[in-house]
């Protein structure tokens, strides 16, 4: 199952639960116009996400930061209004922000407002050669936009659960932990997405029409996009359609190598309780490759 939708019982009800009245009229009064639906939004663990339709306008996404790591990560609200502000007039196709209420006082929680994009997610699609190119297109679209100084600067997610207990390949999570504390090899710094991963990209008639979720937004190693696109290809698709990915990468982008440090690197950060096998296989595979 992609990520975000094996989520709990309590987490959904976090999540997933019918906007509040209060915050329902904060987006009348941004938008003056009146919310006659909602739908919340399967697929996301770190925020609120409803679709809202509104009486004489497109429909909009409220996001709403509801959970505890946000006061852990207070920066994130304000960066993605940011992002969403530096993107607006290039050719990537992002949300258009609306509104923010980046301290909650009018909502209770840190919440953005934003323009919502056609399309729909695509995990499997009919034919991956070319839906693999599309996603790369995507990448090296955001990749080629200038990444200004007001971008946060990248820094790696730490080990967490590491080795995990059930991995057969302890070695591997080993040698992963030690490489993140490792130098890091030398790369470009260009404007990335953070996430990015087929679970954020918007499909229509066959081609991307949008990218979302840009809280985690910053400036940094182009690499950090690939390694983090890979382990989810490797997650939901294999080890097979994840080198398949790189291989069109490094001859879409024409880099002369990727180093095995970035798929560690990405890798070792998600270690978590419940056992992954193909998480598992895509870490031993990078710990051979070094």
């Amino acid at each position: 199952m992609p990520y975000g939708f094996d989520i709990d019982d309590e987490l959904h009800r976090q999540l997933r639960a019918p906007v509040p009245p209060g915050v329902l009229a904060w987006v009348e009064r941004q938008t003056k116009c009146q919310v006659i639906a909602q739908q919340s939004l399967e697929g996301g663990q770190s925020a609120a996400i409803h679709r809202l339709v509104l009486d004489g306008r497109g429909d909009v996404i409220l996001q709403r930061f509801v959970l505890d790591w946000i006061s852990d990560e207070p920066w994130a609200p304000a960066n993605e209004a940011l992002v969403l502000g530096l993107l607006a007039d290039t050719p990537v196709p992002a949300p258009e922000m609306i509104a923010a209420d980046l301290e909650g006082q009018d909502t209770g929680v840190p919440t953005v407002l934003m323009t919502a994009l056609p399309g729909t997610v695509v995990w499997d699609p009919p034919e991956l050669g070319s839906w693999l190119d599309a996603v790369i297109d995507a990448m090296m679209n955001i990749h080629s936009t200038p990444a200004p100084r007001e971008l946060r600067q990248w820094e790696p997610y730490a080990p967490e659960n590491a080795p995990p207990a059930w991995t057969r390949h302890r070695w591997a999570w080993e040698r992963a932990v030690t490489a993140y504390h490792d130098a890091r090899p030398s790369s470009d710094r260009v404007f990335l997405h953070r996430d990015f991963h087929p679970g954020n990209i918007l499909w229509q008639q066959d081609a991307v029409s949008g990218v979302v979720d840009w809280v985690s937004s910053c400036a940094g190693p182009v690499q950090e996009d690939v390694a983090h696109c890979r382990v989810n290809l490797a997650i939901h698709h294999g080890q097979t359609v994840a080198d398949r990915f790189l291989q069109r990468w490094i001859h879409a982008s024409g880099q002369p190598e990727y180093h095995p440090y970035w798929d560690l690197l990405t890798a070792v950060s998600m270690g978590g309780d419940v056992p992954d096998h193909q998480l598992d296989e895509f870490v031993a595979a990078a710990a051979h490759r070094l």
